[in-house]
């Protein structure tokens, strides 16, 4: 962690934090744009360490909101894809420049978000209650890319958005789904980030520090949440991962 905090410091990292915290109870994809920041601020490494307890904390806030309204057939469809996208990142980190990597996932996932509102505008009067994706191929691939994008971009929300828009879920279940299924992600990291000692006890009472600011954000997502309409919130979502899609395509 660094030694000295400048005011301009804790001022960027309390930024991401609200933004994680808005993405937990309003928008999940919206902490996608946090993850720069922080990596900017702190480093990535250490970065890494510092988020891990603020996103577990900011998944109960979404719990204690939604946990009612999961569907949870959509979590069990998609974790063999990102089992599988674990391992193939894992097995890349030794042969390929990650920021390739994130570039490829960048052009993926926006590549999706445009086949996405593509075929939103010629199923305009499709109810939104029609049954959503059922290829088997699909959802494998929103989970091979939900998995890589999580381990090699820290950006897993973009892809798990775009999966949920397929499946034409209602915006409780959206949040619901998303909430227990990143805090499941986000417990299965805490050995890793542990093991490679980037959280620490010293990095631990740093993250706590900043709970007022996620707190904060948690506000502000849950009183916007219940202020959009379905249309508003798909909208946000698409035009939120094409944001992060470019983020990844620029930076990598």
């Amino acid at each position: 962690m660094p030694e000295t905090w400048s005011l301009a410091l804790i001022l960027v990292v309390a930024a991401a934090v609200v933004l994680f915290g808005f993405s937990k109870t309003g928008m999940p994809v919206a902490g996608v744009m946090a993850g720069p920041l922080i990596a900017a601020a702190l480093g990535p490494a250490v970065g890494s360490g510092f988020v891990v307890p603020l996103l577990i904390l900011g998944d109960f806030m979404g719990l204690a909101l939604y946990r009612s309204h999961a569907d949870w057939s959509l979590i069990r469809r998609l974790v063999p894809g990102v089992l599988v996208g674990f391992v193939i990142t894992a097995l890349l980190f030794a042969f390929v420049d990650m920021v390739i990597v994130g570039r490829i996932l960048g052009l993926l996932i926006l590549a999706s978000v445009f086949l996405e509102v593509w075929r939103l505008r010629t199923e305009r009067n499709v109810p939104h209650d029609h049954p959503g994706v059922e290829n088997k191929l699909a959802i494998a691939f929103f989970g091979t890319l939900t998995g890589m994008t999580t381990m090699g971009a820290n950006a897993g929300g973009a892809a798990m958005t775009l999966y949920l828009v397929k499946m034409r879920v209602s915006m409780l279940a959206f949040m619901g789904t998303a909430a227990w299924f990143f805090l499941i992600l986000n417990c299965i990291k805490v050995p890793f980030v542990v093991g490679l000692h980037v959280l620490t006890w010293d990095s631990l009472l740093v993250s706590l520090r900043f709970i007022p600011a996620l707190l904060i954000g948690g506000v502000l997502g849950a009183f916007v949440f219940r202020r959009m309409n379905q249309r508003v919130f798909t909208a946000l979502a698409l035009a939120l991962s094409a944001l992060a899609a470019l983020w990844l395509i620029i930076m990598g």
